[in-house]
């Protein structure tokens, strides 16, 4: 098992949904994975929904700087959703946790700067995924 699998498996336990989730990571740029591998503070959690109120996050105290937890939760879900959505929802979400939940500017909306570094990845937004975003500005 290599590193990134092993880094992976340490925290998603669904087959499917940690070989998704591998698979993007290995096509984003070796920068930004090693940012994430090296931060202890970045983790990751598979919830389902149907768990309801009992589904706990345990996140790491916010640190000062840049130091504040990186946590990307994952619903299971995900492991069956099509294709390009899963892949689209996962570069996004690893987007936020590489931007620290920031615009890549001071101006930028967060959502906006996870949306286009996921396009630059190569992962652009599927339709599919426009329902779930009908509320916010174009």
């Amino acid at each position: 098992m290599d590193h990134l699998s092993s880094f992976v498996g340490r925290f998603i336990q669904p087959p499917l949904l940690r070989e998704r989730i591998i698979a993007v990571l290995r096509r984003l740029p070796f920068e930004v994975v090693q940012d994430l591998l090296q931060d202890p503070r970045f983790t990751m959690v598979v919830y389902d929904p149907v768990d309801g109120p009992q589904t706990q996050f345990h996140i790491a105290s916010p640190g000062s700087g840049d130091a504040g937890s990186r946590m990307i939760a994952w619903k299971v879900s995900l492991a069956h959703a099509p294709l390009d959505f899963s892949n689209y929802v996962i570069a996004h979400e690893f987007a936020h946790a590489y931007l620290r939940n920031r615009g890549r500017t001071r101006d930028e909306d967060p959502e906006d700067a996870a949306d286009a570094l996921a396009a630059e990845w190569g992962y652009d937004k599927p339709l599919s995924a426009m329902r779930y975003t009908w509320w916010r500005r174009s």
